[in-house]
């Protein structure tokens, strides 16, 4: 398989999976849930302009794939986490946190996703960079 396909299967089911626990949270509704108020509900600009402003620093994730090939399930992971964030911020102008540890904020798992792609890119940066300079 392809790196982007990699990176569009890896990217497609946090979505997927995301989205379907918050539909989950919300229809049971006996689960304790925090909405996260969008950051930019405290400017100017519309909570539907989200998604303008996630197209260009994933397209500039999917760009990178090409150079560090073996970075594309952890881009897979920052985009389907972002755009799954991004996508709910958009309809509902809220990000649904369902998961509570005592010890820590809210959170779903699509910050899961952020995070897991996030550590691996700079994994494979690292050893991408390790690599050149042999």
């Amino acid at each position: 398989m392809n790196n982007w396909a990699t990176l569009a299967q890896t990217a497609t089911v946090v979505l997927a999976v995301d989205q379907a626990a918050k539909l989950l949270v919300h229809r049971v509704g006996s689960l304790r849930v925090v909405e996260g108020q969008l950051w930019m509900r405290r400017t100017s600009y519309r909570h539907s302009n989200i998604l303008w402003l996630w197209v260009v620093p994933a397209a500039a994730l999917v760009v990178m794939t090409a150079w560090i090939p073996s970075s594309s399930v952890f881009v897979g992971f920052i985009v389907g986490g972002s755009l799954s964030n991004a996508v709910e911020g958009s309809l509902r102008g809220s990000v649904t946190d369902y998961i509570h540890p005592p010890f820590w904020p809210a959170f779903n798992i699509a910050d899961i996703a952020l995070t897991v792609g996030a550590i691996g890119i700079a994994v494979e940066l690292l050893r991408t960079v390790g690599e050149l300079s042999r």
